[in-house]
């Protein structure tokens, strides 16, 4: 009897034991288990504190809105960009931060947000209560879930200043040029004038005085040879000047217009060369145009020409000039398509050429668009369109430098 009892105490000691060790164990096992969580959750704070300065010193803002514009939330470069304290902005609307912004505007941008699943983008100008106003940028989209929207909000004032200065750069750029090819042109006229009045009457005179030799030397062959000779001559310079005339001013461009004038051109360069077809199409009304859009469609066609039988190697050649009336555009358009078959070029190397880029700022200066397609042995086209700003009266705002 003793002896079971003694082994029953010693079982019970036993289980005890095993169970003091199970009991050590998991308590051992809960400690590592402690430990790691508290690693866990240093971890998970130093990553929330990363991502939480991360989205609070961002360059750009943050800040999520609901449907009526509210703002829920905003990081700390939000509010400085918006010009407030966090606090004072959660739950306050969003236009109410700005003393001046278009509310249509914003509140259209709102209803657009929840109705597209894209990204949503709204460039806004704001002021403040000293009258100072800056330029945001905003882009956003839906969190259908929550009724919310997540918006990126930037300060594009400098960027704005940028463009806005280049854009007044490239206004008065083009205004020069058009200055100068206006001066040019007028230099062009002089020049043309004083071949024809001045040049042209010691010619028309050396004919006469010529004419009068030639009655009288048909006793002495030497002096008719010369006199003939001095004829063809002076007969060779009309020609000559003529060409130069029309190179200056063509005279059917004061007379008669733009398209007669393209007309006789083509005449001219076909009878120059001949081993090259050129087809010439008019379209639409091109008459009374302001002087200036008028030589500026001669001189790109000039140039086209000089082009294509100087560097193309064509043997056909096509010219149209259209004009045609954009919808919902207060101006036509003139659309002119210089095409030849020559042998083309590569658009993609830098050209060096001064023709191409002459038209290049004569379209510039016109507020016009060029494009060119070309390819080895494929050929070139050349399509400009030029708008009819107020035909027969120049408006360029510059002074006259004469």
């Amino acid at each position: 009897m003793d002896n079971e009892h003694r082994r029953k105490d010693d079982d019970i000691s036993h289980s005890k034991l095993e169970l003091l060790v199970e009991l050590q164990i998991h308590q051992t096992e809960l400690e590592m288990q402690n430990l790691e969580l508290k690693e866990a959750q240093q971890q998970l704070e130093e990553s929330r504190n990363h991502y939480a300065d991360l989205y609070d010193y961002a360059p750009v803002g943050y800040l999520t809105v609901d449907q009526t514009g509210d703002i829920r939330s905003i990081n700390l470069t939000g509010a400085s960009l918006l010009g407030k304290e966090r606090a004072l902005l959660i739950g306050r609307q969003f236009i109410a931060c700005f003393s001046y912004i278009d509310h249509q505007a914003f509140f259209h941008y709102l209803h657009d947000i929840f109705n597209n699943p894209n990204k949503v983008t709204l460039d806004l100008k704001i002021g403040n209560t000293q009258n100072q106003f800056r330029f945001i940028h905003l882009e956003s989209i839906a969190d259908y879930d929550n009724n919310l929207c997540r918006m990126i909000l930037s300060d594009i004032s400098q960027l704005r200043e940028a463009i806005d200065g280049n854009r007044e750069l490239l206004n008065e750029n083009r205004r020069l040029m058009k200055e100068l090819f206006r001066i040019q042109e007028k230099e062009r006229r002089t020049l043309a004038y004083e071949l024809h009045d001045e040049l042209g009457q010691w010619i028309t005179a050396i004919r006469a005085e010529n004419e009068v030799i030639l009655s009288h030397a048909e006793k002495n062959a030497n002096i008719a040879a010369s006199a003939q000779a001095i004829k063809d001559c002076t007969q060779r310079m009309h020609e000559v000047i003529h060409n130069m005339l029309h190179q200056l001013r063509p005279a059917l461009m004061d007379a008669l217009g733009l398209p007669n004038a393209l007309l006789e051109l083509r005449k001219q360069w076909c009878s120059h060369h001949q081993h090259i077809v050129l087809e010439l199409q008019l379209q639409g009304e091109l008459t009374m145009f302001d002087e200036q859009l008028n030589i500026a469609v001669f001189r790109l066609v000039q140039e086209s020409l000089n082009n294509i039988c100087n560097h193309s190697e064509a043997n056909w050649a096509q010219i149209s000039l259209v004009r045609e009336a954009i919808e919902n555009s207060p101006v036509d358009y003139l659309y002119l398509n210089i095409e030849d078959n020559g042998k083309g070029y590569d658009v993609n190397q830098q050209y060096t050429g001064l023709g191409l880029l002459g038209m290049r700022e004569r379209v510039i200066a016109m507020n016009g668009t060029l494009s060119v397609r070309s390819a080895c042995n494929e050929g070139t086209e050349i399509n400009i369109r030029l708008p009819i700003e107020n035909s027969n009266d120049d408006k360029t705002n510059l002074h006259s430098v004469d």
